[in-house]
């Protein structure tokens, strides 16, 4: 059975993406994200291995225990306002980068831009330099 330290979790989804068993549910809504650890009595440790928070262990089944849930609000995106990453992920992913990397060469915070809006952000700026390359280059 999972027991999860809820103070630990990130909300990453790491170890609802992993279980074979699909006993680690997670529902999201337009601003929140929701992961409930369901009674498990596989010995499987998967979502304890990926877990990069280390909030998950393995104890003996038990039925009177309580199937822990946690709530995170969702992080909105600096650009389109989507909300995509919970705000223990980003503060995770900050502490982990140098304060030079977590900037791309424009000064634009990577971090607080949803996916979608980096490879959009992403794409124009290569699409830019390939345009200035050819015309540098001339007919």
């Amino acid at each position: 059975m999972i027991r999860a330290d809820l103070g630990l979790c990130l909300g990453c989804l790491s170890c609802s993406n992993v279980c074979p068993s699909q006993k680690i549910v997670r529902t999201e809504t337009f601003d929140k994200r929701i992961i409930r650890w369901n009674r498990c009595r596989e010995e499987c440790d998967l979502c304890v291995e990926f877990c990069p928070s280390r909030a998950l262990s393995l104890v003996p089944f038990d039925e009177a225990v309580m199937e822990p849930e946690v709530s995170f609000d969702l992080i909105a995106c600096k650009i389109c306002g989507s909300r995509y990453a919970t705000e223990a992920m980003l503060r995770r992913i900050e502490a982990a980068l140098s304060a030079d990397l977590q900037k791309d060469s424009m000064g634009l915070e990577w971090i607080r831009i949803c996916p979608t809006c980096r490879r959009k952000i992403e794409a124009e700026r290569v699409t830019r330099e390939m345009v200035l390359r050819r015309s540098r280059k001339g007919p």
